[in-house]
């Protein structure tokens, strides 16, 4: 009788624990910081050109190869931000395919290069501020063990711990 009577509150206290353990809070989801259209603007860097469109057209109409005018666009650090309806208008007037997709491949990639910079930088706060909050939980538990936090070591009667006076000088009691 007394073996039942135990075995079944242990296997309560069992079934209370694991209770207990699937009450627990599931993870908090993935927070996941969005980069609004205006911020996106200013992050790209704006489409800049030393090396005018009109300069290729006219690299173009001398026989110059595609690899020659990709070459001077890199030399130049030029940057084209063209429409659909440019890159149309644009090969009509001599420009070849080649050195449009060019154009627009190395476009799309300096704003890529310019999104991953800024999360990047973002990524780097998030870790630096979340290293500072463990640095700081991790002093308020050590405060605990500084025997100057308790107001010094003559607050438990020194460094050695409590030893009342009676008379004739420190004992242990």
């Amino acid at each position: 009788m007394r073996y039942t009577q135990s075995l079944r509150l242990i296997s309560i206290t069992f079934l209370l624990s694991v209770l207990a353990g699937c009450a627990s809070q599931p993870p908090q989801p993935l927070q996941i910081d969005r980069i609004s259209p205006e911020q996106l603007a200013a992050l790209v860097p704006p489409a800049q050109s030393t090396l005018t469109l009109e300069q290729v057209v006219v690299m173009s109409k001398q026989g110059k190869s595609d690899a020659e005018i990709i070459e001077a666009i890199k030399q130049s650090q030029s940057r084209y931000s063209l429409t659909p309806s440019d890159v149309l208008s644009w090969h009509a007037k001599g420009i070849s395919k080649g050195v449009l997709d060019y154009m627009q491949q190395a476009n799309a990639l300096a704003e890529q290069n310019a999104i991953a910079d800024e999360i990047n930088k973002r990524e780097k706060a998030r870790v630096e501020s979340e290293a500072k909050l463990k640095r700081e939980r991790d002093m308020a538990r050590l405060r605990s063990m500084d025997p100057w936090f308790y107001g010094g070591p003559g607050f438990y009667g020194g460094p050695w711990g409590y030893r009342p006076y009676w008379g004739g000088g420190w004992r242990y009691w």
